[in-house]
């Protein structure tokens, strides 16, 4: 028995899997000793749940504030690569030992980008489904901050990142957003 969700005049039965399929080992992927090794695996009565996410044309705006986001973090890869061969620091140590040091400034930026980059782009992804121009403009004043933040912290003195703490107001907005979406 298939049980299809009809959205807009269609039956979406074929693309369904049931639900007891998930907490079960397949039988096709056992070495069960059937006889007949040609014959398909057999299907198991369940209860398919689907649901479909209108997703608006602007939200493509959203998915280029994602990759700016991505070109971001790799660019703050290659500085922080860069300053690594002109300070000497060799693999596996992430930090200079000196008490002051510009590659950690650079280290640190990037890592400190890294730390929030998954709660970013969870609330840019899941609010940009309602509000898609709001979600993006507020992603792109994080990442716009972000660049402003390592900017001033590759100056070598710690204090210069606060020019980039323009960002942090962006995300909440964007938590805002996301919490009728939940």
């Amino acid at each position: 028995m298939d049980v299809g969700l009809k959205l807009q005049g269609m039956t979406m039965q074929s693309c369904l899997i049931p639900c007891s399929s998930f907490f079960q080992k397949p039988r096709h992927l056992s070495f069960s000793s059937r006889l007949d090794r040609n014959q398909p695996p057999r299907r198991r009565p369940g209860i398919a749940i689907a649901a479909a996410v209108p997703i608006a044309p602007e939200y493509g705006y959203v998915v280029l504030t994602a990759v700016s986001s991505a070109i971001l973090t790799q660019w703050q890869s290659i500085q922080v690569s860069r300053q690594r061969i002109k300070s000497g620091v060799k693999y596996p140590k992430m930090y200079e030992d000196a008490e002051v040091s510009v590659f950690n400034c650079y280290q640190r930026a990037h890592q400190n980008t890294l730390e929030s980059y998954p709660a970013f782009l969870s609330l840019l992804i899941v609010g940009g489904f309602g509000y898609p121009i709001t979600a993006s403009v507020c992603g792109a004043v994080w990442v716009l901050g972000r660049v402003f933040y390592s900017l001033g912290y590759y100056t070598g003195d710690p204090n210069n990142r606060f020019k980039g703490f323009a960002a942090v107001p962006s995300q909440g907005p964007k938590n805002k957003m996301t919490i009728p979406k939940a």
